[in-house]
């Protein structure tokens, strides 16, 4: 579980403050003040409060300006007005200048007021969740009507043969000395525009993981869960993740759908065997995880499926042996030579036939 919630509580009675803290305290952190000023120092240094609780009518500064004050430092703050008074104009105000969740009139039980207090927590998660999703949409629309427009300028510049390929992610994350490396790679269902924003989308949940100190297993329960309530559409994402100490030479992967990645040693190459279900399909669903050891030297392979499902003119599938035999005769080779020589052995073998999937390879080598 993670930190408990911080809560604000405000009232210049000492009796009515020591209640509040007694209700709240076992669930939430719990801070006190008692007065507006006092709240406002807790303000400005604990940006993380996530409700404020204050009495209407306390000397110097009312409740209602007091949550207006807090309402740049924290806009997504919970706030609750506590009012001996039934004063409908001030009431009213505190609603709609200070984005007031709930008003309670005393005396107050202190079962209604925890309700209160979760369900305004609900809503918080809710608006935050909601406002990253539509900020990280923006931000991903823009991109995408970039691409598109640089597909159209390609249409003009390359062959009309060149095909429109689907929509893949991957992403790379590491620390400040590159000795720990996250690696994503992922394949959205669909074609198009609707399936890039499905990408884009995902791609922001990953980016928001990659700050997370979580297993990569449950990073794909965590972002499954994500997805299903959201998308209630044929569409879904195979993802394979990667954690990697390079220092220790220690990997653990998780997957869900993707192709088994390739570990090359010493000219021999072997699967890292563990699968799972594509996310955004079922529900609960949990991903077991494989810890393997890269050796200096060693050459680990991510590839989509549209490398082993390339196909020839005659309609043979290039198939995991061919794509193995490529990858040993190659794995010798500085990385970036490797992934280009065992791209141009894919299109050799494809000979000018339609290709209708992306052709997606990741090589990642330890140095020595």
């Amino acid at each position: 579980m993670g930190e408990p919630q911080k809560v604000l509580v405000v009232d210049d009675e000492i009796a009515n403050l020591q209640k509040l803290h007694r209700t709240l305290v076992n669930r939430y952190t719990v801070l006190s003040a008692q007065s507006a000023g006092e709240a406002l120092e807790h303000v400005a240094r604990e940006p993380g409060i996530a409700v404020i609780i204050a009495d209407q009518r306390m000397p110097g500064m009312s409740g209602v300006e007091l949550l207006r004050q807090t309402l740049v430092p924290l806009p997504h703050a919970v706030r609750i007005i506590l009012t001996g008074f039934t004063d409908v104009d001030v009431l009213m105000e505190a609603i709609n200048s200070c984005n007031v969740y709930r008003y309670i009139v005393k005396p107050w039980d202190p079962p209604d007021l925890l309700m209160t207090v979760e369900r305004g927590l609900e809503a918080r998660r809710l608006a935050v969740e909601n406002e990253q999703f539509r900020r990280e949409l923006i931000k991903r629309e823009r991109l995408t009507r970039e691409l598109e427009i640089a597909r159209e300028i390609q249409r003009y510049i390359l062959p009309q043969c060149c095909p429109e390929l689907e929509r893949y992610v991957y992403d790379f994350d590491s620390d400040a000395d590159c000795q720990n490396l996250q690696v994503v790679i992922g394949d959205v269902s669909g074609k198009s525009i609707p399936a890039a924003l499905y990408g884009a989308v995902f791609s922001g949940h990953i980016r928001a993981q990659f700050g997370q100190s979580m297993a990569p297993g449950e990073t794909l329960r965590l972002l499954n869960s994500k997805l299903i309530p959201r998308y209630q559409v044929s569409n879904y994402v195979a993802v394979a993740y990667l954690h990697l100490n390079l220092k220790l030479g220690i990997g653990r992967l998780a997957n869900a759908g993707m192709p088994f990645p390739y570990l090359g040693h010493d000219g021999d190459v072997s699967r890292l065997a563990v699968g799972g279900v594509p996310l955004g399909l079922l529900e609960h669903t949990r991903y077991d995880e494989l810890e393997f050891r890269i050796g200096p030297g060693d050459l680990l392979v991510l590839i989509s499926d549209g490398v082993t499902d390339a196909v020839n003119p005659a309609g043979d599938m290039y198939g995991e042996p061919r794509f193995v035999e490529s990858l040993r005769k190659h794995s010798a080779e500085a990385v970036a030579d490797c992934a280009r020589n065992i791209h141009a052995d894919i299109l050799a073998f494809n000979a000018g036939a339609q290709i209708h999937d992306d052709v997606t390879l990741l090589a990642i080598r330890r140095k020595e």
